[in-house]
């Protein structure tokens, strides 16, 4: 039997009964973020034989709207939505939150940068040993810490004079980062509690998004920062919504037939911007919650680390075997390459991160605590003595 979990009360329920409410966890959401970690990486494998990413199928189904990487992207931002917003919801703790949320991208963000810069494009590189390292260029890749990317190593190229993108992946974590911090302002400020509230404002995003992409010249007067950040807050506001109106949302086979029915019907006729931000996240959360995968458990959380390493390793594959062009070939090495990368990822740094987050942003709280009493909450200092003579009131 098909099922859907409903934790706040414990129990399975069909999708002929209706659901009450739905539970930030399930048991499928592991496999959809594998899932969609695979996807992304499969689709980057088919560079090797498919230069040109109009090749993409689903983009030539779509009409130009969604490729199969975005597509992962976007499976990302809804469960990520979804998923983030109980903790912040139910605790109000803004700062918790932050802490809980950089304990989950930077540690193993920063191992990938540092392994990348200092091992992978050494080993790469046309330049000397000691002109690598004392390249600037070198330690502005280190940038990619803070979300912000930098593309290139110094002397790794394809040929002459083309340098190549050694994690093009990475330009998600920017506007994930953004995501979570405008979620924890609207959290600081009382608003999350207010879901019609919320709702409106992910009505004026999905305004703009659907103007973004159908409408060119609205889309070229704004900066391609914006246009990216609204492309991608308004499928992980999906998700945030699915979680704040759950008691409300009818999870059930015939509802998701409609939705991919409306999603295969409208791609192709250009009404994609209308339909998949409301189609794909509820979907996607719909398998989240499902008992899809049936008896087969994820017991590893994989999918940071694929989508992390597998462009250094398709990268580094692509320089060593430059004869290869048959894609799926690629993508048999690379994905048994990344797997144990990202299986030694989650054993000995994510895990780890994750074990300590809460020491962590209890440990920031005292931090903050310390400082807000150094700066607001400390008596004046008492002067030591007194100009008539007498000693300084202890009282």
């Amino acid at each position: 039997m098909f099922r859907v979990v409903s934790p706040l009360i414990g129990r399975s329920v069909t999708f002929q009964d209706k659901l009450i409410s739905v539970s930030f966890r399930g048991p499928g959401f592991d496999h959809v973020r594998l899932f969609a970690a695979i996807i992304v990486l499969l689709h980057h494998c088919r560079g090797i034989q498919y230069y040109d990413f109009r090749d993409d199928p689903l983009l030539q189904y779509s009409g130009g709207f969604l490729d199969f990487g975005r597509f992962a992207v976007i499976t990302f931002f809804a469960i990520s939505g979804f998923l983030v917003t109980p903790s912040l919801l139910r605790t109000g703790n803004v700062i918790d939150y932050a802490v809980h949320r950089s304990m989950r991208i930077f540690p193993a963000l920063i191992v990938v940068v540092a392994l990348t810069m200092l091992l992978l494009g050494p080993a790469f590189t046309t330049e000397t040993f000691s002109s690598y390292f004392r390249d600037p260029q070198t330690y502005r890749y280190a940038k990619n810490v803070f979300t912000s990317v930098v593309d290139h190593l110094p002397g790794v190229t394809e040929r002459p004079g083309t340098q190549l993108s050694i994690n093009g992946s990475l330009w998600t974590l920017h506007f994930e980062v953004l995501c979570y911090i405008l979620l924890g302002s609207i959290g600081a400020i009382g608003m999350l509690s207010r879901r019609n509230a919320v709702l409106a404002l992910w009505c004026a995003v999905y305004a703009v998004y659907a103007a973004i992409c159908m409408i060119p010249s609205f889309a070229a007067a704004l900066p391609v920062r914006i246009s990216t950040f609204v492309g991608l807050f308004v499928y992980f506001g999906s998700g945030v919504l699915l979680y704040l109106f759950r008691e409300r949302v009818p999870f059930s086979i015939p509802l998701a037939s409609a939705a991919i029915a409306l999603l295969l019907l409208a791609l192709p006729l250009g009404g994609g911007p209308l339909t998949a931000p409301i189609c794909l996240p509820y979907l996607m959360v719909l398998c989240g919650l499902s008992n899809l995968s049936g008896r087969v458990s994820v017991k590893k959380d994989l999918s940071y680390g694929i989508y992390l390493i597998h462009a250094p390793v398709l990268f580094a594959f692509s320089l060593t075997f430059p004869g290869v062009h048959t894609w799926w070939i690629g993508a048999v090495v690379v994905v048994l390459l990344t797997s144990i990368l990202a299986y030694a990822s989650w054993v000995f740094v994510e895990r780890p991160a994750l074990n300590k987050k809460k020491a962590a942003a209890a440990w920031v709280q005292r931090r903050i605590g310390t400082l807000m009493q150094t700066l607001v909450g400390r008596p004046p200092t008492r002067a030591t003595g007194r100009d008539d003579g007498f000693p300084a009131r202890t009282d």
